[in-house]
C-alpha cells in the first residue's frame, strides 16, 4: 500500500506535499494522459505493424493491460513530477516553513527594514 499512499511532508526539509485542496488534479491529469498515450501507441503500432490482418483481441488485451497497469505504475512519479510542477508554478513563499528557512532570516529581515516606513529623525 505505501506505492499509493505519499508521505504528508518531506522528511528531509519538512515541504508539506499537499498545499492547496484539489492539487492533486494536475497529478491525475498527467496519468491520464500517458495512459492514453500509451494506449494509442499501443493500438497504432499493433495494427499498423501487423496490417493487413492484425490480430484485434490480442492487441485490444494488450491495450487493456497497459490502460490498468501504466497509471498504477506511474502513480508516485505522477505525483513527484506534478509537485515540481507546482513549486514552479507557485514558488515558496519564506512562510511555509520549509527549511533552511533559517538561511534566510538575514535576508528577509534586511527586506521587511525597506519596506517600512522611514521614522521620524531624531
Amino acid at each position: 500500500m505505501h506505492w499509493v499512499q505519499m508521505v504528508p511532508e518531506c522528511p528531509g526539509c519538512g515541504f508539506v506535499f499537499t498545499r492547496a485542496p484539489g492539487q492533486w488534479l494536475g497529478s491525475w491529469f498527467l496519468n491520464v494522459c500517458l495512459a492514453q498515450t500509451v494506449v494509442f501507441a499501443v493500438l497504432a503500432i499493433g495494427v499498423g505493424f501487423t496490417w493487413p490482418d492484425p490480430p484485434i483481441k490480442a492487441i485490444a488485451v494488450l491495450a487493456v493491460v497497459a490502460a490498468i497497469v501504466l497509471p498504477l505504475a506511474f502513480f508516485p512519479y505522477s505525483r513527484t513530477l506534478w509537485v515540481a510542477i507546482d513549486l514552479v508554478m507557485t514558488p515558496l513563499a519564506f512562510d511555509d516553513g520549509v527549511l533552511p528557512g533559517f538561511m534566510l532570516e538575514e535576508d528577509y529581515e534586511a527586506f521587511r527594514r525597506e519596506k517600512e516606513p522611514p521614522g521620524p529623525d531624531l
